[in-house]
């Protein structure tokens, strides 16, 4: 069923960001899926079929926590791609090696060859420039809705 709701996806290229995200699209199609699969299934009696498909819409599992959790981390790849874009190289180096990768700003600074203050004041620029893109509507709609 997986397969052919990607065919779907890819086949109809109906997909509009504008409104609403990816998972959302991919969850109507999928429902789209079990609901013909029903209809196939089911005798062509149209009381039945509401009855059916009334039970379906309502025993729909909510996502999983695995779910969710894929989706804020794919979302928080969007965000240092983007973030990536937006700053010199040299600060994403620091962010990276810092927040990404773990390592201490005194090892970073000593890698670096660069004092401890300016990969503390760097860390600060970065964390300030990925709080604003955060804060773009587009992340704030694809997080909360």
């Amino acid at each position: 069923m997986v397969a052919a709701v990607v065919m779907d996806f890819f086949r109809r290229d109906r997909f509009d960001p504008e409104r609403g995200r990816l998972r959302a699209y991919l969850r109507v199609l999928t429902n789209a899926r079990i609901v013909d699969m029903l209809r196939k299934e089911m005798p062509l009696d149209h009381e039945s079929i509401t009855a059916r498909g009334d039970a379906l819409t309502k025993s729909l599992p909510a996502e999983s926590p695995e779910e969710e959790r894929s989706f804020q981390q794919a979302l928080l790849a969007t965000l240092i791609e983007d973030l990536r874009e937006h700053i010199p190289l040299r600060q994403f180096e620091v962010f990276e090696r810092v927040k990404l990768k773990g390592m201490s700003p005194d090892q970073a600074a000593a890698e670096l060859g660069v004092q401890r203050g300016v990969i503390d004041n760097t860390i600060y620029k970065v964390m300030v420039r990925l709080r604003e893109i955060a804060a773009n509507p587009e992340y704030q709609e694809e997080y909360y809705s």
